[in-house]
């Protein structure tokens, strides 16, 4: 179980950094004056996260029975999903250079009226259908079930691999809960560095992810 996760924490740890322009959006929902729709996107994100990585471990249990090594498929599934990693750093790396756009995007400005049902959505939807998020998420998922093959142990390592990936959108409200009003300051420099720097280390992040994906499925063939 915990051999598990921790073959998968590095990709962990790598969600956590490639999910930090999503944190500008965590940062604006605590800064309303109720938390509700704020605590909605994080659960619906921990739901569409877990969704993701419980089908992926379970399609992978069900080509390789009686405890087999991976099947082939699921082995070229991981170097293809590491090759597309390297192309969506590539991608943001040529955005870099070319991107004109300065401040917060606007759709931003939707999450002011934002309800928590709509807020659960929009979690569950970037961690199931944001092609980066769920490529991340199913990585993490298959070398879960390289690792384990019991399910029990699966669940328990997926749980803590979503905990770990998740804790760059808690930021704000363990801020928040711990700091108060004093936490505020916290924000606003975050919110700086999220417009500076978060693209660059996506990009770094996205790159570095992929090689080890596919790198670690070179192992496995």
């Amino acid at each position: 179980m915990f051999a598990a996760f921790i073959e998968a924490s590095p990709i962990a740890v790598g969600i956590v950094l490639a999910t930090l322009p999503l944190i500008s959006v965590s940062l604006f929902l605590i800064r309303r004056p109720e938390r509700s729709a704020h605590n909605a996107f994080l659960g619906g994100w921990a739901v569409g996260a877990v969704f993701v990585g419980s089908l992926a471990i379970a399609i992978s249990d069900i080509s390789t029975p009686n405890r087999q090594p991976p099947a082939p498929w699921v082995v070229w599934c991981r170097l293809l999903l590491g090759l597309c990693l390297v192309a969506l750093a590539a991608r943001k790396f040529v955005s870099l250079s070319s991107s004109k756009e300065n401040g917060p995007p606007e759709w931003m400005a939707a999450l002011e009226s934002l309800q928590p049902v709509k807020a659960f959505a929009l979690g569950a939807g970037l961690a199931t259908l944001n092609p980066k998020n769920a490529a991340l998420f199913v990585s993490g998922a298959l070398t879960i079930a390289a690792a384990t093959y019991a399910p029990v142990s699966q669940l328990v390592a997926l749980a803590f691999f979503v905990a770990v990936s998740s804790l760059g959108l808690a930021m704000p409200l363990v801020f928040s809960l711990t700091l108060g009003e004093r936490a505020e300051r916290i924000f606003l420099g975050l919110s700086e560095l999220m417009e500076k720097y978060s693209k660059l280390i996506v990009a770094i992040v996205l790159a570095v992810l992929g090689v080890m994906v596919f790198a670690n499925a070179v192992t496995d063939l």
